[in-house]
This record gives structure tokens, sequence and C-alpha cells, in this order.
């Protein structure tokens, strides 16, 4: 069973087993640490891993840090509240954690994170440099965009491309409004550009949102094939033997 550390930092969950295991932060969408997210940590688990959901929203009043799925606005205001620098210490804070944890090996860490997570995943491998190991964005808006979409979104994610180590997945939806074709091209040619490690997958029938099963927008053959690679992915980076 999976438990909150931290006074509310972050939701935990353990694998089974006594050899020390690789860790994954995850990162949520604009929507909070739900029962979609406390699953997927559980599954992920399954897999073998320590992972670590840190709550982003945790700074604010307790009725506002989980949404619902259909309450689109409350989502984009606390959004709109969020800070990067809020994120990155509440990220590098839940990173300590799983880096001197006798049940994790610190040198096999991860970062996956959807939509907003996406986004700040892919931050994450230039902040923590050589820490993180693999970074796997799903449809994560505005990594390839010149400035932030939001007051507090003041990072600019392709200018921290020097600074990742890590190997990169990144997955995205063909149908998806949220980001265009020109800003998957964008960050395509600056991680080329760098000589950067990555792999980007598009699927033709996907809308934003569409590895989740409790949004409109999933789609079972386009989400089935991305945990796949996924789990195909961490166990190349995180597992196998260097």
């Amino acid at each position: 069973m999976g438990e909150w550390i931290e006074r509310g930092l972050a939701f935990r969950e353990y694998p089974s087993g006594t050899v020390k295991a690789p860790g994954i932060i995850l990162l949520m969408e604009a929507f909070g640490v739900n029962d979609h997210f406390r699953q997927l940590a559980a599954r992920m688990a399954g897999w073998g891993y320590a992972v670590i959901v840190p709550d982003l929203y945790r700074r604010f009043p307790e009725e506002r840090r989980v949404v619902d799925y259909s309450d689109r606005e409350t989502a984009m205001a606390n959004l709109s509240r969020l800070t990067d620098s809020e994120a990155r210490e509440d990220i590098g804070r839940c990173l300590d954690l799983l880096r001197t944890d006798p049940r994790v090996d610190r040198d096999r860490i991860g970062v996956v994170g959807f939509c907003m997570g996406g986004r700040l995943a892919f931050l994450s491998a230039g902040w923590f440099g050589e820490k993180i190991k693999a970074a796997v964005p799903f449809y994560g808006g505005g990594i390839g965009a010149p400035k932030g979409f939001f007051p507090g979104q003041t990072e600019v994610p392709l200018s921290v491309v020097p600074a990742i180590r890590a190997e990169l997945l990144l997955l995205y939806g063909e149908k998806d409004d949220f980001i265009p074709e020109e800003e998957r091209s964008a960050i395509d040619k600056a991680l080329t550009a760098a000589g950067r490690s990555f792999r980007m997958v598009t699927f033709p029938e996907a809308q934003h949102g569409f590895f989740c099963e409790d949004r409109p927008s999933y789609h079972k053959e386009s989400a089935d094939k991305s945990q796949s690679m996924l789990k195909e992915f961490l166990q190349l980076r995180l597992k196998s033997p260097a």
C-alpha cells in the first residue's frame, strides 16, 4: 500500500522484494495527485520501481489539490498559480529522498511526467543533470515554446538541453490540439543539435491526455502501446547493466 510522506510532500509506493530498486519520480497532470496517479504509481512499483509522486499543489488549500477531469477551469487556475521554482524545489526534495533511501539505487533514477508534469519531467532532466538517468515526458505542453504559457512558468525548457544527461523518450498524440507539430519539431531540432540521446513517438489517433483511462480523450490502443514503450525504456535505461 502506498503512503503519503513528509507531511504531504509526496505519495510513495515501493516494490516488493529486498533488492535495491531503481527510483521513479512520477509527475502529475494539472488535475493533481488523484486516483489515476496513485494507481499508476502502484503499477510502476509492480514493475520493480520505487515510485514517488510529488504533490506540486501542496501549498494550495486542500480542497483545490485534486480536481475532477471535468473541471478544467479550476485545473488551469491551479496550474497558473504553480511556479517553476516551487516545482523544482519539490522535485529536488523527492530526488534527494530517493537518493538517500537505502532501499533505492541512487544511481538509477528516472522521471516520468504527464501534461504539466511532462514539461516538468523535461526540465528536471536539465535541472538535475547526471542524477536523472531517464526522462519520459508524455504530451508535455510548452517544452518547445519560447516562453511559458502561465505566469509561474519562467523557465524555457529548451534552454536546459545542454545540461541534460538522461536518455529521453517523448510521447505525443498527432491529434493533440494543445501541442502543434511545430513545437514537436522545435524539440527534435534542439535535442538533435545538442547531440542528446532521445526518441520521439507520435501516435496518429491520439489526442491530449490519451494515456489516462479516466479522461474522455483516452485512446486505448495508443495508451497500451505507449505503456509498452515506457516499460521497455525504463527496463533498458534503469535496470539493464551499464
